[in-house]
């Protein structure tokens, strides 16, 4: 099982895939990827896309992707390459895999367990 991007959508930059930055070596926003199996539905990850001169910090780099400098197909080249290192058997398996590059709505979930 292969995890695809089903859609995305970024509030600061609205049709993230047209915008272009005054400055592409200088770029720090966040954007949501809705991520699935098949094209029926997915979840949603959240992930930083930055160029290094915005990194400050260890952790930074956390759920992040880095470019040298920003151009919308080198933020989907990399989401395929994250997509193609997190496969596995079922949802949870590649969810959970995921969840290690990007931020999940699921992360942390506990299931209801009654009163």
């Amino acid at each position: 099982m292969k995890p695809i991007v089903i859609s995305y959508d970024c509030s600061d930059h609205d049709p993230i895939d047209g915008w272009i930055p005054d400055d592409a070596f200088d770029v720090d926003f966040s954007m949501n990827f809705t991520i699935g199996h098949d094209s029926k539905g997915g979840d949603n990850f959240q992930v930083r896309i930055v160029t290094p001169n915005n990194l400050h910090g260890k952790d930074s780099a956390n759920h992040a992707i880095v470019l040298s400098q920003y151009s919308w197909p080198e933020v989907i080249a990399a989401v395929e390459v994250i997509l193609e290192q997190c496969h596995g058997l079922n949802w949870a398996a590649i969810s959970e895999s995921l969840s290690q590059h990007m931020h999940w709505e699921y992360d942390s979930y506990q299931p209801y367990k009654g009163a």
